[in-house]
């Protein structure tokens, strides 16, 4: 789970920025908290981030995201893909970052410092209830590994023969079948899914036309909210009549060995499945099944509405929020984007409804339905707004931090008048 993660000096962000996943004082809601007892941690299952357009909603989703690409990537090729504070006169900046995360009830808390061309600091801490170590620490041109882990002189030597290169040292050492470094890795790089609205690829490890759980309950979404479509099927297609280009499918092969089976977001709106058949990619194309007095069509996916697509790609994660039990943090830029705030409603009540204090999942998602704020019960503390300052950089507050707010005081209402900010000035 996510705890709390802080950056600064990365895109429309300037000074430190923290975003909490830590619950307040607050006691609406208090069952779906999840209980952390032997920290005495409590920890929210929701976030909705709201703004204005241009007001730094997404970039603090891409902030998160660079950390994970960061983290994943054992090898990178050239400079570190950094995008600095727009506005920076310093001719060197550096940008940092750290991120506390709850894997398997013990704390990790990693912190990484870097510019475009090197890592400069690089940190590691586990945390249990009665104390702390630092697994590795990464300062410039030295790195220290804790003499007390397993392995420690191996992992000593590939630690120094690896500070020259402009990747995550962490990236490195979770080769080294040391536990505490294959977990945080793996939470970077299977538990932390990042989702935006023009994203290529999909991640989409299902059986689509099977009978599995996922699939009535997509049924269910797909019925209740009008499409039409009673069932998706899919059907072989060939590599040629996909016309990938080399960058897409390369970037195809990656994700899919790493990740799993993806789903395609073809230019004219149609679906496809990549996955791994016999050691080499295959393909198979997504359809819509109509029924229409007693006799079924399918419909390519590409006359379905941008609503109706939209439902279908969040399949995974309506599956992994509401039916799997894997840990997950699931964050969605612009969850509103192409469906009615009917669906939005009823995906943040269900996940809602299915939280507990044992359960160990979260959704964080930035949005402009409003209606959220009014219908869907959401605690104060998991609501927050982005705000663009005179200087161009942006702001993150959460509600909880604003003054004279009483009980009764309807948000949405509050937040349409510009109270808390981040909407747009006309």
């Amino acid at each position: 789970m996510l705890i709390e993660f802080k950056f600064s000096n990365f895109l429309s962000y300037d000074e430190i920025t923290t975003f909490s996943m830590v619950a307040g004082k607050e006691r609406t809601n208090s069952k779906t908290l999840a209980s952390i007892s032997k920290f005495r941690l409590k920890l929210l299952p929701l976030a909705a981030i709201y703004g204005a357009n241009a007001s730094g909603k997404s970039n603090l989703i891409k902030a998160l995201d660079f950390l994970k690409t960061l983290v994943t990537t054992p090898r990178l090729k050239g400079k570190i893909p950094l995008q600095n504070f727009y506005f920076t006169e310093d001719k060197n900046p550096i940008s940092k970052f750290e991120i506390s995360i709850l894997v398997n009830e013990l704390i990790y808390e990693f912190k990484i410092a870097c510019n475009e061309d090197e890592i400069l600091y690089e940190e590691l801490i586990e945390r249990n209830s009665r104390s702390e170590k630092t697994l590795f620490l990464r300062d410039n041109d030295k790195v220290r590994i804790n003499p007390n882990i397993n392995s420690f002189e191996a992992i000593q030597c590939i630690a120094d023969r690896s500070l020259d290169r402009p990747y995550s040292l962490l990236a490195t050492l979770s080769s080294m079948k040391f536990k505490p470094f294959e977990e945080v890795f793996r939470w970077f790089s299977e538990e932390l899914k990042v989702i935006y609205p023009d994203s290529f690829l999909v991640s989409y490890d299902l059986d689509v036309g099977g009978n599995g759980s996922w699939n009535s309950l997509l049924s269910e979404v797909l019925k209740n909210t009008d499409t039409g479509i009673s069932a998706l099927v899919s059907t072989p297609v060939s590599e040629s009549a996909l016309r990938l280009s080399p960058y897409e499918r390369n970037e195809l092969l990656s994700t899919v060995s790493c990740q799993g089976s993806q789903l395609i977001k073809e230019p004219g709106g149609g679906r496809v499945l990549a996955y791994y058949k016999d050691g080499d990619l295959a393909f198979r194309r997504l359809f819509a099944v109509h029924e229409i007095s007693g006799k079924e069509y399918l419909i390519p996916l590409e006359q379905e509405s941008t609503g109706t697509r939209k439902i279908i790609d969040l399949a995974p994660t309506i599956n992994d929020l509401l039916l799997s039990k894997k840990n997950c943090v699931y964050v969605i830029d612009g969850i509103n984007h192409g469906l009615h705030t009917e669906i939005n409603y009823w995906l943040v009540r269900r996940f809602l409804e299915n939280v507990s204090s044992n359960t160990r999942k979260q959704l964080v998602f930035t949005s402009h339905d409003t209606n959220l704020l009014r219908r869907a019960g959401l605690r104060r503390d998991e609501i927050w707004f982005v705000e663009r300052r005179q200087d161009s950089s942006s702001q993150l507050v959460n509600v909880v931090e604003f003054e004279g707010l009483r009980n009764d005081s309807s948000l949405q209402k509050l937040y349409e008048e510009g109270r808390f900010g981040g909407s747009p000035k006309l």
